[in-house]
């Protein structure tokens, strides 16, 4: 049985600054979702490019063909179909399958003149986005991916953090919804095989006046893997009408954050946090947080970026659970800068040693348990309110 790729609805506005909405539909027979992708800078499309990564990764995993009803680019297609052989020989769990449209178009060979970059305040968004200042016009991010559609106070702080670094850099801040998380994260990994597509399905929705988007690389050329968005599929998703551009350079993290060091935009604004926390922009506590604010106050930079508005605490940094070996060479590069520039705080560089020395099994398991044990006390909380919601009655 194939999974049916169709253009559900489309609602287009007449006002460029309002937004136009295009829903997807994924149908593989039992059930199906419907994705919707949001914007004000959504471009009629030609066929539906945007559509075809939302069913590729439950294709893969459930080898089953695509049948797309409307028309692909014939350029496009035969890189999407570089790309499941690329997962097929790198992923155990996908296989490459058949894909056939309606129809084939071949694109105009001439793209779009403004060249976006996906943007979400992060040290690989804001390096690409500094290393491409003076070619890039757009920078994209997009509500629904690393920050809830319903979290509605941390997508107000991001969406003024996007304008004001648009206006910092004088580009254009284009917002995207999207619900399409769902249709990717039951069929995998968002970060190690999902979020790449997900950006490719949006930015193939942008495609028009826009003639290249650059996807800001997650490892260096050195330390390039099978991801989810890396060097060799990100590309593949290019035709005539729109270059996509995995933006990978010779430059580690720790590079790029002494890169961004000095930038008053990244100070204000730098985003690293994917936790909901109530009221922070930065939880300063999670993983992400800490590796950055380490490399930061190796720097001596620390003191500067506002938006890590807690201080860094060597036990917090002791307690930082690994659960991907990927994630120690960010601790090694934090380790030997610490030892370079600050060689004098012995106690954060043992708490790093601790963290390298810790198996990623007893890591995996021990954090298992933090989310199990944060679960029941949110329950617990909850349950108290109520009872005390009923004293009151």
């Amino acid at each position: 049985m194939s999974i049916i790729v169709s253009e559900l609805s489309s609602d287009w506005s007449r006002e460029p600054s309002e937004k136009s909405t295009v829903t997807y539909r994924v149908d593989l027979g039992d059930r199906h979702y419907d994705v919707f992708i949001r914007s004000n800078g959504l471009q009629r499309q030609p066929g539906l490019d945007a559509a075809l990564p939302l069913a590729l990764l439950a294709a893969m995993k459930l080898r089953r063909p695509i049948r797309v009803k409307g028309a692909l680019s014939a350029t496009y297609l035969a890189g999407v179909r570089q790309v499941m052989a690329l997962f097929e020989a790198s992923f155990d769990e996908y296989f490459a399958v058949p894909i056939e449209a309606d129809s084939m178009y071949q694109p105009a060979p001439q793209a779009g003149p403004r060249k976006a970059a996906f943007f979400s305040g992060g040290v690989d968004s804001f390096f690409t986005l500094i290393k491409g200042q003076e070619e890039l016009t757009d920078i994209l991010y997009i509500h629904g991916f690393d920050v809830r559609l319903d979290d509605l106070p941390r997508r107000a702080a991001v969406s003024a953090m996007g304008a004001a670094v648009a206006e910092g850099t004088g580009t254009r801040f284009i917002e995207v919804e999207s619900n399409l998380g769902k249709v990717i994260q039951d069929f995998g990994s968002w970060p190690i095989h999902g979020h790449g597509f997900a950006l490719m399905s949006v930015a193939r929705a942008l495609a028009g006046d826009i003639g290249e988007v650059r996807v800001p690389g997650t490892h260096s050329l050195q330390h390039q893997k099978p991801w989810g968005s890396w060097l060799d599929t990100d590309p593949l998703f290019s035709d005539e009408r729109l270059a996509i551009v995995h933006d990978a350079c010779e430059a580690e993290r720790i590079d790029k954050i002494r890169r961004i060091s000095s930038e008053p935009l990244a100070q204000a604004y730098l985003r690293v946090c994917w936790g909901k926390v109530d009221g922070m922009y930065n939880c300063c506590r999670c993983e992400k947080c800490l590796r950055t604010m380490v490399s930061l106050h190796a720097l001596n930079r620390l003191e500067q970026f506002t938006s890590f508005p807690l201080p860094l605490e060597t036990r917090d940094v002791a307690r930082t659970l690994l659960p991907r070996d990927g994630l120690r060479i960010y601790l090694a590069e934090n380790i030997e800068l610490l030892r370079q520039n600050r060689p004098e705080e012995r106690a954060l560089i043992a708490a790093l040693q601790r963290q390298l020395r810790r198996p990623i099994w007893l890591a995996v398991l021990r954090l298992k348990w933090r989310k199990r044990f944060a679960r029941l006390k949110g329950h617990f909380r909850r349950l108290t309110r109520r009872g005390a919601g009923r004293d009151l009655e």
